[in-house]
């Protein structure tokens, strides 16, 4: 072969990704900075280069840099994207993971878009038509974090940082037309045969005479089978093209098996491939009866940890895929099932929950006291709401949507928001469980005079948050009764504790006073049958915009987490990880001549759930456990009693290991006596 002929097909193979059904190039590298003034509007840099600019990439927020920590305001982010001649007649869409909390977007000047009041929501700007193709164009985005009254969370009130800036990747999608504006998946497991079906929802600008390519396989799983590829043509309503499918048996997602499925849809029309989307699904059921939670007809119970994001000083919310991804590994290494959101979180850390087998609640940030209940605040939560489930709605790993956090839900007026709220999450996914997390559930009885429901009733779970012996001011020994009287009063709905946990510098006394709250909170939560799940608050110390705190800036902190700030774990980070184990370990001890056994029970406090593909370990210390003999654990069920033989290798004692099929710690006891 000549060397021309190398280098023409060398330069062919090159220009494949610009002639590819849908590309996606990373504007993430980069960026001109600056703070802008109190007038931004009047100033040139939405077309014109800023001299005084300094490069940065994204994700970045100025709030966790030394000489911008307290800005809150208004700066100027800018880049130049070489637009190929080639994209002419292709379809362009700018794509924001987030920006915190308002940007106004101007190509070459113009303005092309604005997201307001929105700082975690995914948003996307058409550029068809605005573009300089063939040249360089220069993108500005004016970005805004002030405290104001027309952005959620509302004001100042809320309890995480208020970094500013472009705080999740930016990319360009370039595909051809007609393009699929939004893939929504509806997985069906039928559990009588463990079968799937599966409904693809793509939302296009208008109908067309177009095939839909569906290629399914294996993603996560031990192999990587093709399960179904079809080509279809969908039936539409209005602009939405419907494909439905039959997968024949599918194996289920659970918290140790988080099994997913790859799916990739390609649109046709006529002889061409125009567009390309890409998504995982997982098959699962969460359903509640008689006040039970089961998953795939288990019944369970639940729990788990929540993580506060933009708690690293050294990124704030403006966090790398690779630590959401850590924080995530943190999150099972003390067995989390169960967690919830305050604001929004993108898909990595979606994706992170979906593989790590979490079931969150994703929650608006319509967050604290003095949030309003008017027009203003529900148009605003309503636009995040719909964007929020739009965004983030074939994550399996979610299994409810929240509508708010502590408001003044005993206030007709607010109670009626969170109730529209509330319909209207039904309405738009109604296979998930749409909720209210309440500070405010009392022991007052329905029919007693003067007796206000909470809008936490109007939520298909009652989620509370409980801190008994800190923010409340109730002796510790009446919480239990406390508990009972709520359930008494709302006896219908499955009761969930959303948040318990120790707050730090408001209330002293170090990890040694966390792990004392940990313990008896547990205790007193698995003494009450109807208590169906629990989250801990928090996973890490986590940074806060909230005065009162003794670090300045950046460091500003709530001491709240089993892990500091970083990930490095406190001693708190072991109780709670054992506490929440679906096993426990109880006893080394005789057995036949060269070995011991290890006597075990299925947890019946929380959480409960079948332990199924677990491995036991006996070591001579903590660490070491990787390189000792593996015993493969049998299924254990809540309170079921079951004996393991190992080896007797450390005369009668050892440190016993049990490791999830995951791969993280489940539970772990010593058996040394003085060393």
């Amino acid at each position: 072969m000549s060397r021309l002929l190398l280098l023409a097909l060398l330069l062919l193979f090159l220009a494949l990704p610009a002639l590819a059904q849908r590309d996606t190039i990373a504007l993430n590298a980069d960026w001109r900075f600056a703070i802008g003034s109190d007038a931004p509007h009047k100033e040139p840099w939405k077309g014109k280069p800023i001299p005084h600019a300094r490069t940065v990439q994204v994700p970045h927020t100025w709030n966790v840099e030394e000489a911008h920590q307290h800005h809150y305001g208004w700066a100027w982010y800018q880049r130049s994207v070489k637009v190929p001649a080639e994209w002419k007649g292709r379809f362009v869409t700018l794509e924001f993971g987030a920006v915190n909390h308002s940007a106004i977007v101007y190509l070459n000047g113009q303005k092309v878009g604005e997201h307001l009041g929105d700082g975690f929501n995914k948003f996307s700007i058409a550029l068809n038509g605005k573009l300089r193709y063939g040249r360089e164009n220069l993108l500005a985005v004016l970005v805004n974090n002030a405290y104001a009254g027309d952005k959620l969370p509302h004001g100042s009130s809320f309890d995480w940082p208020n970094d500013g800036g472009i705080i999740r990747p930016v990319r360009l999608i370039v595909s051809g037309t007609p393009h699929v504006h939004h893939l929504r998946t509806v997985p069906t497991l039928h559990l009588a045969d463990s079968t799937g079906q599966l409904r693809l929802q793509a939302v296009f600008d208008r109908a067309n005479d177009i095939r839909i390519g569906v290629r399914i396989t294996e993603e996560n799983q031990p192999t990587a089978k093709v399960i179904l590829e079809r080509e279809l043509v969908p039936t539409w309503q209005g602009n939405t093209a419907t494909v439905d499918l039959d997968l024949g048996r599918v194996k289920p997602w659970h918290f140790d098996r988080p099994n997913l499925y790859r799916v990739e849809v390609t649109v046709r029309k006529g002889a061409n491939t125009v567009d390309a989307v890409t998504t995982n699904v997982g098959f699962r059921t969460v359903e509640i009866r008689d006040g039970q939670v089961h998953l795939n007809d288990e019944a369970v119970k639940l729990m788990g940890v929540e993580w506060t994001a933009g708690s690293n000083p050294d990124h704030g919310l403006a966090e790398p895929d690779s630590l959401i991804r850590a924080m995530g590994r943190l999150m099972k290494e003390v067995n989390c099932i169960f967690s919830r959101q305050h604001f929004q979180q993108g898909d990595v850390f979606f994706d992170v929950c979906d593989r790590h087998g979490i079931l969150v609640q994703q929650e608006l940030p319509l967050w604290g006291p003095e949030t309003p209940a008017n027009d203003t605040a529900q148009g605003i939560a309503m636009r995040q709401l719909e964007a929020m489930i739009a965004n983030l709605g074939s994550h399996p790993s979610i299994f409810a949507w929240g509508v708010g956090n502590e408001l003044r839900a005993r206030d007709p007026r607010m109670s009626q928001m969170i109730k529209t709220l509330l319909d209207r999450t039904r309405e738009l996914d109604p296979t998930r469980y749409a909720t209210y997390v309440s500070n405010s559930l009392t022991e007052s009885y329905a029919g007693e005079p003067g007796f206000v429901p909470d809008a936490a009733a109007h939520g298909d779970l009652l989620m509370m948050n409980e801190y008994g012996g800190s923010w409340w001011e109730l002796p510790t020994g009446a919480v239990g009764l406390h508990l009972d009287s709520i359930h008494a009063t709302y006896p219908t709905l499955p009761f969930f504790i959303s948040e318990f946990g120790l707050c730090e510098p408001n209330f002293a006394g170090g990890d040694a006073r966390r792990i004392h709250d940990l313990i008896y909170h547990m205790a007193l939560y698995e003494s009450k049958p109807y208590i169906q799940g629990a989250i801990y608050f928090d996973l890490t110390d986590y940074r806060t915009h909230y005065p009162g705190t003794p670090e300045p800036g950046r460091f500003r902190r709530r001491v709240h987490g089993v892990y500091d700030m970083y990930g490095k774990p406190k001693p708190s980070m072991e109780v709670l990880r054992d506490l929440s184990s679906p096993i426990e370990i109880h006893s080394l001890r005789g057995g036949a001549p060269g070995k011991r056994n290890v006597l075990l029970f299925g947890n019946i406090g929380l959480p409960q759930h079948k332990a199924s593909g677990y491995v036991l370990y006996l070591s001579d210390s903590i660490g070491d456990w990787h390189n000792t003999r593996a015993y493969p654990l049998p299924n254990i069920r809540p309170g079921e009693r079951v004996v393991v033989e190992v080896d007797d290798l450390y005369q009668g004692e050892g440190v016993v290991t049990i490791v999830r099929p995951t791969g993280t710690v489940a539970a772990r006891k010593s058996f040394f006596g003085e060393r």
